[in-house]
Formats: structure tokens, C-alpha cells, sequence
């Protein structure tokens, strides 16, 4: 079987890396300025888009702005991308052991609205340390239910209402919600029993794939 899984706030909890990230600005341009940290987190807090923004130019700017060398403050940026492990949800990598371990093809299907953020989604990936999960990385600017992909033999999961409304409409064999607690998309509710919802990876049913029962 093939499953495409997303991995921003699915397998990988976005948000957490962006408080990382954030504070560790924040307190790069306080020691080298002498402003208070929690001032520039704030303002940090406030400018930054996380869906749009470009992280390392936005270090450059906001370093520019308080007059402080930007070089450091991205190689401290690009560290905390690059040991992002720990940002992976627990039983997210529990649920893609499984699946290789049944025998499935596992891709990875993520979207992001800006082209410019390519090497940065990929930094994230590599970071994660669940890259060799993966049969396929497929990073796209296009809807994820636009593409050329043969959704009719798929099971998709993802965390976004608009993809899974969208993907819904490929007719694929299942269409699965991870719906994780501290996720400002978990409170979009789906008026559509068709697509199954889950909290944990843990709970989902999966089943050995026809050539792993050949085996």
C-alpha cells in the first residue's frame, strides 16, 4: 500500500521548532546588544509568519535592525534545524516503523506556500531523523490534491482541513486526520465521517501489505 504522510504539525511539531528558533535569536541579539530578550522575543514573536517566512532571511533582517552580526545567529539557526529529533511526535515514528516493517511504500508529502523555503523544508527533514522512513520526499507549492499522483491507490494523512477536504475528493482508499491537541488546525472541525480523525498515530490500523504476506 501506499501512504503519503504530511510532515509539518503530522509526523513534526512546527511550532516547537519556531520557539526554538525564536529564542535563540532573541538571545543572540540581547548578549550582543544589550537589549532585554524578552522585548526581542516578543517583537520576534509578533513579525514572524512561520508558514511563510523565510527563516534565515528574517535573522538577517532582524539582526540588521538591532545592529549585530547576522552569521552567527544563522549557524545557531541552522544548529537547532539540524538536531530537530526531538521535534518529532513519539508515536509519529512508532506508526512509520510499523509501516515499513508491513511491508508499505512510505511518502512523504509536504507543502509549503513559498518556493524560497525549499532548502529550509529540506533542513527540517534531515534534521528530523526519520529522512530513511521514506520511499520518496515530495516537496510541493502546489495543493497536495492537484498533483500527478495516483490518489485512487493511496491512503493519505495529514493534519490541514483544506488537504484533506481536497484529498477526500481524489477518491483515495483512506483519507486520515492527525488531530494533536496544541495544533491551532485541530479546532477546524471536518463535517465528514468519510475521513477518519486520530489524536495518535497509535491507534491507526494498519495491515501487512500483499507482498510482505507473499514473503
Amino acid at each position: 500500500m501506499n501512504y503519503y504522510i504530511d510532515f509539518d504539525n503530522t509526523l513534526y511539531e512546527t511550532a516547537k521548532l519556531t520557539v526554538k528558533m525564536l529564542d535563540e535569536i532573541a538571545t543572540f541579539i540581547s548578549k550582543n546588544c544589550g537589549k532585554n530578550k524578552n522585548e526581542i522575543l516578543n517583537e520576534l514573536t509578533d513579525a514572524f509568519d512561520s508558514t511563510k517566512g523565510n527563516i534565515f532571511n528574517f535573522t538577517e533582517e532582524i539582526c540588521k535592525k538591532y545592529g549585530v552580526n547576522s552569521k552567527d545567529a544563522v549557524a545557531n539557526v541552522e544548529n537547532i534545524i539540524n538536531n530537530g529529533k526531538d521535534n518529532v511526535f513519539k508515536d509519529a515514528k512508532r506508526f512509520l516503523k510499523r509501516l515499513k516493517e508491513n511491508g508499505h511504500k512510505v511518502y512523504l508529502l509536504t507543502y509549503i506556500p513559498n518556493k524560497n523555503n525549499t532548502e529550509y523544508q529540506m533542513m527540517k527533514i534531515d534534521g528530523s531523523g526519520i529522512k530513511n522512513y521514506f520511499d520518496d520526499i515530495i516537496i510541493t507549492s502546489k495543493y497536495k490534491f492537484t498533483l500527478d499522483l495516483n490518489y485512487k491507490n493511496g491512503i493519505f494523512i495529514d493534519d490541514d482541513p483544506r488537504d484533506l477536504n481536497g484529498l477526500y475528493e481524489q477518491h483515495p482508499i483512506r483519507v486520515i486526520r492527525i488531530r494533536k491537541k496544541n495544533n491551532k488546525r485541530s479546532k477546524i472541525d471536518i463535517n465528514n465521517n468519510d475521513i477518519e480523525e486520530y489524536e495518535s498515530f497509535d491507534d491507526i490500523k494498519i495491515e501487512k501489505s500483499i507482498d510482505c504476506m507473499d514473503r
